[in-house]
Formats: structure tokens, sequence, C-alpha cells
């Protein structure tokens, strides 16, 4: 898997057991650290949430360094993938499907690496949508409106861009899209027992009871990270800090940030010398062209200092975060077929 586990909840206990139930013989996890793919930090740390994922069924939980965990899809998928696949001892990735649908995701993740539609891409693009628009209407035209459903939603978008990250480099692995139920992601609507992992977020924040939604492990875990004040982090915490940061920075500075073309650097500077809050500056920026998520990255990237000479070069190395003793044979294996340095 490669996940957030922002924080490890019902749905994803559902994931785990369906591998297991499938006759995998470990299920192994690489996970972001402090800050995730949506730009924003963890609502508790990556040592907690490791605890989570071995309490709920995962063996092994391998780090996601964070210049890839706060980068596009398409990174964020390319860097997890090369992390399982350098392992040498996976052969499948699973992951949470809208639509549950195999072929469909193999056949649009095949259309995307086709050169050719990069022209339809860049039509879309000059009219002014934003990229993940301009690549639906492309696949739409190219294609049919089937294959370009795929990616009009998020599980999806990431699972096409796993299985783009395993076909760009040969891989031998199979995927296992598994069947999303409940709530949708970033819903803020939850069932009897299954919500977003953006619900049990908000919920959080609202000192509310999240008990329900999470595994009996996770709630205890988490209810101690709330009692000793370790949770739930907020990045608006960071605010004084991030706008002293982005003041200190001059057009050329913002112009070295992952995801940031076209003249945006000006955007943001002009923002960032008249706004007051991260929110503002957000707005200024926001155009059709561009993503809240995109430029919430962007955002975070410059207050961390990634550029993108960072996010382009190829991962150094396996970190682990936690095992259990079925993990632990997973890094005895590892120490004759990993092609990474593990630390």
């Amino acid at each position: 898997l490669v996940a957030d586990f922002n924080p490890f909840h019902n749905g994803h206990k559902y994931l785990v057991d369906y591998l297991n139930a499938q006759g995998s013989n470990t299920v192994t996890a690489v996970m972001s650290g402090s800050f995730v793919q949506r730009g924003e930090c963890a609502c508790v740390s990556p040592y907690e949430r490791t605890k989570m994922a071995l309490e709920n069924g995962v063996d092994l939980v391998l780090s996601l360094p964070v210049p890839y965990a706060t980068a596009s899809a398409e990174r964020f998928s390319q860097a997890g993938v090369d992390i399982l696949c350098a392992t040498g001892v996976i052969n499948a990735l699973g992951f949470g499907s809208e639509c549950g649908n195999k072929g469909l995701i193999l056949e649009c993740a095949k259309s995307l690496l086709n050169p050719e539609i990069d022209a339809y891409i860049n039509k879309y693009l000059a009219e002014g949508v934003s990229f993940p628009d301009a690549r639906q209407k492309a696949l739409c035209e190219m294609c049919s409106a089937d294959i370009a459903s795929v990616i009009a939603t998020p599980n999806d978008i990431l699972g096409v861009e796993y299985t783009k990250a395993i076909l760009n480099r040969n891989y031998k692995a199979d995927i296992y899209p598994i069947k999303r139920i409940g709530a949708s992601h970033d819903s803020t609507e939850f069932s009897e027992n299954i919500c977003s992992a953006s619900a049990v977020r908000e919920l959080l924040k609202n000192k509310e009871n999240v008990s329900r939604f999470l595994p009996e492990e996770t709630a205890l875990i988490l209810g101690e990270a709330v009692n000793d004040g370790k949770a739930p982090a907020d990045f608006k915490n960071t605010e004084d800090a991030v706008l002293y940061k982005l003041r200190t920075m001059s057009v050329e500075d913002f112009s070295l940030l992952p995801d940031v073309s076209e003249g945006l650097e000006h955007r943001i500077y002009s923002a960032v010398r008249s706004s007051t809050t991260v929110d503002e500056i957000l707005e200024k920026i926001k155009t059709k062209r561009y993503t809240h998520s995109r430029l919430r990255r962007i955002i975070l990237c410059a207050f961390l200092g990634i550029t993108k000479e960072d996010v382009s070069k190829p991962v150094p190395y396996i970190r682990v975060l936690g095992f259990n003793n079925r993990g632990a044979q997973l890094l005895k294996e590892m120490k004759n077929t990993a092609i990474l340095p593990v630390v």
C-alpha cells in the first residue's frame, strides 16, 4: 500500500483486511511522514500512525520522504511504487478505488503514457483550464468517456498514477483496485462507522468523539496523543512562521519551487506582499488553471525549502518506520533483494 493513514480509520482497516483475506503473505505500507500530499501537516506524528497500522494488520511500514509525500499525485505515486518495488519482496499493489475496475484503470494508465495525448492536453491547457480537467478532456477526446471518467475521482486518480508508475518502470507487480465503501474521499458525510479521513480530522478539531470511525487500537493510540497535547496537529498553528518564511523569499526563490511555472512565481510574490493570512494568499493566487491542493503544496514546499531539484531526484533509500514479526522476516529477505540502502 501507499498511504497517509491520516489517521488510520475503519476504511483503511477494510482495505488491509481485504488484502489479507486474498491470501497476502504480508502487507507493507509506504506512508508519508509529518507532512502529507494535500499540502498540510499530518494530524498526528508518523510514529503514532505507524503503531496504528501495525496494530491493524500491516506488517511493515516504510517512510515516503517528505519531498515526494508533498508532491503532485504523479510524483507521490511514482516514489511510493519505487520504494515498494526497490524492496525486491513486493509483487502486488493494493489501493482503494471508486470504480473498482482493474481493466479500466489499466487502459487509462496506458492511454496517459501514450505520447500522443500531450497534444490534446496542451490544447485544453491553452484554453485556461486546470491540468486535471485538461487531462480528463483529452482522454475523453482521444479514448472514451468511460476511460476519462476514471480520473474524475481522487482514489482512482492515485490508482491510475500507481499503475502508470508500475508500467513506466516495467515493474513485475500486479494491481488490486479495491472498491471503496462508505463516504467518498474528502466527504464530510459518514455512515454508521465509516467516514473519510478528512471528516475524522474535522471532528477531531471540533473535539468530537471519533472512536466509532476508528479501529479500537487506533482510537486508543490517538486518544493518548490527544491527551498528551500531541494531536490534532494543525498547519494553521505555523501560520506566522509560514508568512515570515514567504516574505523572505524573492521571485527567483518562488520559481525554484515544484509545480511553479508559466510566471506563477510573480503571482505568488505579489500575493505574499499584500496578504496577512495563508488563506488570503491562496485566494489571490487561485485561478481556473491552478487547483487549491496544488497551491497548498507550493506554499508548504516554500516553507520547508523543497525545490524542483529535490523532487526530480530518484528515491535514495528505504527507511523503516516499524514492523511486526512478519515484517521482521521481510526485512531479513530484503538484505538479499533490496536495490536501495535500508535505513
